[in-house]
């Protein structure tokens, strides 16, 4: 399965916002009152500014802040997914700060985050003259190839490690193998230092899908090996991006029904719902679907015996079935 980086970089930053502003922001966390919470207004931003052709090759988030005197500090943030050239983009920055201070008459501290080698696009500011008039706006920027994963390594904010997993599509290895060997030394390093399990959690997982393998092979070892490694389950927060995402490409569109079912009609019956529908994709194996879904892979293996035999399959038929499945992802 492919994940768009759009949506996982919209996931990381909701689900490690603390740390994501501490990493860009230094000095000014220390006056921001965590307490009183964090708003995003992504649906705020999308009324004011609609979706452009590229918009799957960036990523916006507008977040509200409360600093501990009492004033609010509004972010929009750019993530430039995929490094293409995009001559406007400055232009448009300087539309978004504008139309979110006429709309909501507040400040905006603009950041740019850049992960593509080409520095041609790589803007710091909006400029514009005419017959005298000039106006100028400069923005915050972040250029990824300017802080190399060793750099990253050192720093203990969590959200570094998120940076050095983005090195994995800025310079990719050439082949699926080493690529393996990279993520596994990530995560490995990653295990050593000092941060909350469940942050550890949300990394990897951004770490795995970031670039996906190529080779079902490799994939399908580097998921065994993330079973050994972590015993993982994926948070809340990036497993929602995560499935939104599939939901959106329609690999699987039953997911948020099966959910719906499940908070009517029981929390079981509803898991039963997922399990099925991510099942008929044959997109992961037996551990994934239960690492998603949060049960145990024995109880999964049991739901989809039981549905194959209520479609008519004998116990003996069903059985081979899995089999026959679970080898495509051990082969």
């Amino acid at each position: 399965m492919q994940v768009s980086k759009d949506a996982l970089w919209k996931g990381i930053i909701e689900s490690l916002i603390d740390d994501f502003l501490a990493f860009f922001f230094p000095d000014l966390v220390k006056v921001v009152d965590f307490e009183r919470g964090i708003e995003f207004l992504d649906t705020e931003l999308q009324k004011l500014i609609p979706d452009s052709p590229g918009h799957r090759r960036h990523t916006d988030k507008l977040i509200k802040v409360c600093l501990k005197d009492g004033n609010e500090v509004w972010f929009l943030i750019h993530v430039e997914v995929q490094g293409y050239q995009d001559p406007f983009f400055a232009q448009r920055m300087f539309e978004c700060i504008y139309r979110i201070r006429d709309r909501f008459q507040r400040k905006v501290i603009g950041l740019a985050i850049y992960t593509d080698w080409d520095r041609t696009y790589h803007f710091k500011a909006f400029e514009e003259m005419f017959f005298g008039t000039k106006l100028t706006y400069e923005f915050n920027t972040y250029v990824l190839r300017d802080h190399p994963p060793a750099e990253l390594a050192k720093d203990p904010n969590p959200f570094a490690a998120v940076m050095e997993a983005a090195w994995q599509h800025l310079n990719r290895p050439m082949d699926d193998q080493s690529l393996r060997l990279l993520k596994l030394d990530m995560i490995q390093r990653l295990k050593t230092r000092n941060i909350p399990r469940e942050k550890i959690s949300l990394i990897i997982d951004f770490i795995h899908y970031f670039v996906p393998f190529t080779n079902s092979e490799i994939n399908a070892n580097f998921e065994q090996d993330l079973l050994t490694l972590s015993n993982t389950v994926i948070t809340m927060g990036l497993r929602e991006a995560i499935l939104e995402d599939v939901k959106q490409q329609g690999i699987e569109q039953g997911i948020e029904q099966g959910i719906e079912q499940g908070i009517e009609q029981g929390i079981e019956q509803g898991k039963l719902d997922v399990i099925l529908n991510i099942w008929s994709t044959h997109e992961f194996s037996l551990e994934k679907i239960a690492m998603l879904v949060s049960l145990p892979v024995e109880r999964v293996h049991e739901f989809i015996l039981t549905h194959l035999q209520l479609e008519g399959m004998t116990e003996e038929m069903a059985l081979a079935t899995l089999q026959t499945y679970q080898e495509k992802f051990s082969n």
